[in-house]
């Protein structure tokens, strides 16, 4: 039986404590001297109020919790697809509490790599992967909790791990693919609420996202059995309804609920639940249960912590 803690509590450490707790504590993934790497979700430079990034005090939450076991170091690490991650760090609050904790911000998208090999790579076949994720003793995944209204999507734990491979993306005023994105006119107009200089209306992958994209679902399964967290928190304290970049929701969802798990399959499965959906739904999530690559079975994982039904009655 696979465990997977939901809890809902407006105070974000006190959250981020009980789901942990509630799957067997911190002291169940890391031990004293380990090598820790936290992975957030900041695809773009946008602060944690607008829904769409990972709120600073969920991981100053978990980062309390390992600094209680002693790790030899610990670093936070992510490759923003829009923007240079170090403007993502400072726009979305990461900066100033690093420098507190001392705790040293990576960009991966810069970060040294080696080239992995996929055995059965359906998507891609090896992907660059940073040598920092490479060498960890303990990666601790931390997305945002992205349901969409209108789309059969979602953004997740497996899907978070996008991130993980080096490739800033770029703006063009026409597309120029067909992965061009039509872009929310609150990050490419002048008066936009999260406008940056470099912001045009349609944006593209780059790198080794630009080749993960070719074939999304496929190859985000792919990268998933070779980077595998050893703990995925997902923050859904607060949360757009429609967070991608071609729309933004103007009234984020403030939803206070954290889930943990283990198994980032079983705890995406639990996620897309609170919007009312399916894995078989969701392509790459459909693509993960087909491939096996941890437990999607409801039969078989055991849902803790705060009633579901009532955060998926406040999504709705």
């Amino acid at each position: 039986m696979v465990i997977v803690s939901v809890v809902q509590d407006e105070n974000v450490e006190q959250a981020v404590q009980k789901a942990i707790k509630l799957i067997g504590g911190i002291e169940s993934v890391v031990s004293s001297g380990d090598s820790i790497l936290i992975k957030p979700n900041l695809v773009t430079a946008m602060p944690p109020e607008g829904g769409m990034t990972t709120d600073p005090l969920v991981v100053q939450a978990v980062i309390e919790l390992c600094r209680s076991m002693n790790p030899s170091s610990l670093i936070i690490a992510d490759g923003s697809a829009t923007v240079d991650t170090r403007v993502a760090f400072k726009k979305c609050g990461y900066s100033e509490f690093a420098s507190k904790y001392d705790i040293e911000l990576v960009d991966l998208n810069e970060s040294p790599t080696t080239t992995t090999e996929v055995p059965e790579g359906k998507g891609v076949q090896s992907f660059e992967i940073p040598n920092v994720l490479r060498d960890a003793d303990v990666i601790i995944n931390i997305p945002k909790l992205k349901l969409y209204r209108h789309d059969v999507w979602a953004s997740l734990a497996i899907k978070n791990l996008v991130g993980a491979v080096p490739g800033l993306g770029f703006f063009t005023d026409e597309p120029v693919s067909n992965q061009s994105l039509d872009m929310t006119p609150e990050l490419y107009k002048p008066d936009g609420k999260w406008y940056l200089p470099h912001y045009k209306r349609y944006f593209n992958p780059g790198g080794e996202k630009e080749r993960l994209h070719r074939s999304l679902a496929e190859s985000i399964v792919d990268l998933a059995t070779v980077v595998k967290p050893s703990l995925n928190v997902i923050d859904g304290m607060m949360l757009c309804r429609d967070p991608d970049l071609t729309h933004y929701d103007p009234k984020p969802a403030q939803l206070n609920t954290i889930l943990a798990g283990t198994d980032y399959l079983a705890v995406d499965c639990v996620g897309v639940q609170i919007a009312g959906r399916s894995p078989s739904e969701i392509p790459y999530l459909k693509c993960a249960v087909e491939r096996g690559i941890g437990e999607s079975d409801y039969s078989q994982i055991e849902v803790v912590g705060s009633p579901l039904d009532k955060i998926a009655k406040e999504w709705n």
